[in-house]
């Protein structure tokens, strides 16, 4: 009775890692794009709230105030940025039929670990004690004391927010490979190539964008 247990045990913990690290096996095509489309907005919302702004493929920072839909179009741009190149590179170096919607699908659900980031961003404390670094880094005068509660969030969120680009950049691997069907050297090459290319991509129309 113990061993079936056990068994059930490792069965449902390969079952939550799979959904964790690579959910793509169970969810692509049509419902990916608009569940990974609707996190993108959701993301985007919670950047103007706190502004956060995503403004690369693999960008966070706090940023200046500005409208609503810049925080929204700073989201469309870094999930198209890496999701064409990586569809391109599929059709070349795939053996089998690579769907665009599958590519764009689960690159745009890939994306979803920047909705934890938005919301670890969202304290005012990361807001005070960034423009206390900033007014440290510049040599310019600090207005206000010195709080150990703002450094201890600001702290927190950015551990969260490394932990999250590490995930979102393992989740957009996965989704290429699986989407593409693609493994090894021409996965890892291909990909490399497409998120360089991405980010230089992505800041460049962002800037084009906020001038």
């Amino acid at each position: 009775m113990n061993e079936v247990n056990d068994s059930s045990k490792t069965i449902s913990d390969r079952g939550l890692i799979q959904w964790l690290f690579n959910p793509f096996r169970f969810v692509a095509g049509y419902k990916a794009l608009l569940l990974g489309l609707a996190i993108i907005l959701i993301s985007a919302l919670f950047g103007f709230l706190g502004n956060t702004h995503f403004d690369g493929v693999l960008d966070v920072h706090i940023g200046l105030k500005a409208p609503i839909w810049c925080f929204f179009a700073e989201g469309i741009i870094n999930w198209l940025s890496l999701a064409i190149p990586l569809f391109f590179f599929g059709l070349i170096v795939s053996h089998s039929t690579v769907r665009m919607i599958d590519v764009f699908g689960t690159q745009a659900l890939s994306r979803w670990p920047h909705l934890i980031t938005s919301v670890v961003m969202l304290p005012e404390a990361n807001r005070r004690f960034g423009t206390y670094l900033m007014a440290r880094f510049t040599l310019t005068t600090v207005s206000g004391a010195f709080d150990y509660a703002d450094m201890c969030i600001f702290i927190f969120a950015m551990i969260v927010v490394v932990f999250m680009i590490i995930w979102m950049v393992a989740l957009m691997y996965q989704a290429y490979a699986v989407s593409c069907n693609i493994k090894g050297a021409r996965a890892i090459i291909t990909f490399i190539v497409s998120i360089i290319g991405a980010e230089a991509l992505s800041k460049f129309l962002i800037l084009l964008l906020l001038r």
